[in-house]
């Protein structure tokens, strides 16, 4: 049976097609049959801790345990129990190639607030080509000055073609870190330490509570969310996930905008109750 369940946030819990900017109150109380059947819950995301009070709507118990900045940081009830850098010099070389480019941008994150952030730049005060309205939100810095919890490379409004070859150009030139798309649609590369993303961090997770791989489900949607859906035998893509989220799960449930992971969360709850799997991981 289930005793882990992990989920990622952006268009798989919570569906941004449907307008929503927090979890609804179908899969509040959803989470919260999961804790009372006395399985572990967390979201996995690309976001920091400090958001998470705004998507659950202060629900507490939902983000005590669970992966942010994408597994760079790990809770267990509400105890930090894992944190993984990025080191500065591949940093800088991002910001560097970057700004070659000139139409993306490395942006480094505080903890206090997924919002408080800053381009690393040689341009001065110049905004990189098509990224002037982030300029405006975001502060200015010149260089990398201390390993990260949070970094991404914001990129120009374009195609999708472009973006994939800033991040394949990012890959080869800067191998101690992995690249990745966090949605199918947002102009954003997430950045982690080579080989290490949510997946590693819901093993640390696993480890911790004695769990094995198959007793721990995960729910995602996006390139992003890949280490933790292959190496998981009840893995589960949502409806509207990419190509390579299909191929690397089993199970699928319906899209994020029709709370299909809340519905997945009951039916475990209720499984777990009974000491059985639910009835959408069978067969």
């Amino acid at each position: 049976m289930i005793k882990l369940v992990m989920t990622d946030l952006d268009d798989t819990l919570i569906s941004h097609d449907a307008g929503q900017e927090n979890a609804s109150p179908r899969a509040l109380d959803a989470i919260r049959e999961l804790l009372d059947a006395g399985v572990h819950f967390g979201p996995v995301s690309g976001r920091t801790p400090s958001s998470m009070e705004g998507m659950f709507c202060g629900y507490e118990p939902a983000y005590a345990t669970g992966a942010f900045s994408n597994g760079q940081i790990v809770l267990l009830d509400g105890s930090v129990i894992h944190r993984e850098y990025c080191p500065v010099e591949p940093l800088q070389r991002v910001a560097d190639i970057c700004d070659a480019e000139g139409d993306a941008a490395l942006t480094l994150y505080g903890m206090d607030y997924d919002g408080q952030g800053c381009f690393v730049t040689s341009r001065g005060s110049r905004p990189h080509v098509g990224l002037s309205a982030w300029s405006r939100l975001f502060g200015m810095a010149s260089c990398v000055e201390e390993p990260s919890l949070k970094a991404n490379v914001h990129l120009a409004q374009g195609s999708r073609v472009r973006h994939t070859e800033i991040r394949d150009l990012l890959r080869s030139e800067v191998p101690e870190l992995d690249f990745v798309f966090p949605s199918n649609s947002a102009p954003i590369l997430d950045i982690l330490p080579a080989g290490y993303g949510k997946g590693s961090a819901v093993r640390i997770l696993a480890q911790a509570l004695g769990l094995g791989d198959d007793e721990i489900a995960t729910f995602g949607d996006s390139e992003n969310d890949l280490s933790m859906l292959e190496p998981f035998p009840y893995a589960v893509a949502v409806g509207n996930a990419c190509a390579e989220a299909n191929a690397a799960t089993r199970w699928h449930i319906g899209p994020s905008a029709e709370d299909s992971v809340a519905a997945a969360f009951e039916q475990i709850a209720q499984a777990t109750r009974r000491g059985e799997l639910p009835a959408f991981l069978q067969g």
